[in-house]
């Protein structure tokens, strides 16, 4: 990943929290400060792509509140930024997958177990696999930007909204538009 690609994926990242921030998502003061790239190689235990790094630098998880509840926390529907810690900690739970292979991460993670994680090749960039409790992993995005801008687009477009009861919801058909348009 270039110095410019890193520098659109945070602009990414910072049009998530802006929109969050919009919507008045509790999650956007708790949004935990990053870590740098040495805390996350060295956790991980091997080289990370940049895409990886710059993520745990924007983000190392969500600070804990008393009467939180999981969609106070969330980012998208369902989903959480995890902690460097909380990533490697889960990342036995999903051992001998083999999409996922012997390189990977998880970023974002559900209350049930379900992720969103980080995969690639020794010296290359990573795409992101969907891990849902289950059902077979699948590689959803070709880059961590590509999940982001996606994420941001379903926002934008109205996919991704907070319902009636002040919660995050999904439009499940207008995701799958959205994520086609930009994913292939």
């Amino acid at each position: 990943m270039t110095e410019g690609s890193v520098g659109v994926l945070l602009e990414e990242l910072d049009t998530l929290v802006a929109r969050l921030a919009e919507l008045g998502r509790p999650v956007v003061p708790w949004l935990a400060r990053g870590v740098d790239a040495g805390q996350v190689e060295a956790a991980v235990g091997y080289p990370v792509p940049d895409e990886v790094s710059t993520w745990f630098g924007w983000c190392n998880g969500v600070a804990l509140h008393e009467g939180q509840i999981q969609d106070d926390v969330n980012v998208i529907p369902g989903y959480s930024p995890l902690s460097l810690a909380e990533a490697i900690g889960q990342m036995g739970d999903h051992a001998g997958d083999s999409i996922l292979g012997t390189h990977w991460i998880p970023l974002l993670g559900g209350a049930g177990g379900d992720v969103y994680a980080a995969v690639w090749e020794p010296g290359k960039s990573a795409a992101v696999a969907g891990v849902l409790i289950g059902e077979p992993t699948e590689i959803e995005f070709d880059s961590v930007e590509q999940m982001v801008s996606v994420f941001n687009a379903c926002y934008r477009r109205g996919a991704f909204f907070v319902d009636g009861q002040r919660r995050l919801a999904m439009d499940p058909g207008l995701y799958d538009v959205v994520n086609g348009e930009i994913s292939g």
